[in-house]
């Protein structure tokens, strides 16, 4: 998609992000193995998120990045 956009300049970035893991249903069977501090509230999750979307421009677009801003190769 970032690529089909960027040649039809659309000003769109699309980045992945990975949140970490946060409590949810989802993670429920996995939490037990989680290291101390590194299970994220739903709303830490979302607020991390939104914090790294704010600073992204449309040079980013295509990155897949996590929850402390590192980028995940893929």
């Amino acid at each position: 998609m970032s690529i089909e956009f960027g040649r039809k300049k659309h000003p769109v970035a699309f980045v992945l992000l990975h949140p970490g893991t946060v409590a949810t249903d989802l993670s429920a069977p996995f939490r037990r193995n989680v290291p101390e501090g590194k299970l994220f509230s739903v709303e830490r999750a979302a607020s991390q998120l939104l914090g790294i979307i704010g600073k992204k421009r449309l040079a980013d677009s295509g990155t897949f990045v996590d929850w402390q801003d590192e980028t995940i190769v893929w």
